[in-house]
């Protein structure tokens, strides 16, 4: 549902939220990771693994159509990982 709204054009981004979006996304991360055992520890589970969103559609949090994509959803669960070590 999150997604949804925030794909949405009917609700107002804050003006700065390009400089925001990893900010957030990373105290939401902390937070499902530090709240949810089971997640945390399948988290952990990966190793030193390179986590990745396949997103074929999002070339920002994703790796996009054709691996070109920033990846920022995967580079930030890493960072969540290696602090939870």
């Amino acid at each position: 549902m999150a997604k949804s709204m925030g794909q949405s054009r009917a609700f107002r981004l804050w003006p700065d939220w390009d400089e925001r979006r990893d900010m957030v996304m990373l105290a939401a991360l902390r937070q499902k990771f530090s709240t949810h055992y089971k997640l945390k520890a399948l988290l952990l589970s990966t190793g030193d693994e390179e986590l990745a969103e396949a997103s074929p559609h999002d070339f920002y949090w994703g790796i996009g159509g054709d691996g070109s994509g920033q990846n920022r959803l995967g580079q930030l669960l890493m960072q969540v990982r290696a602090e939870l070590r």
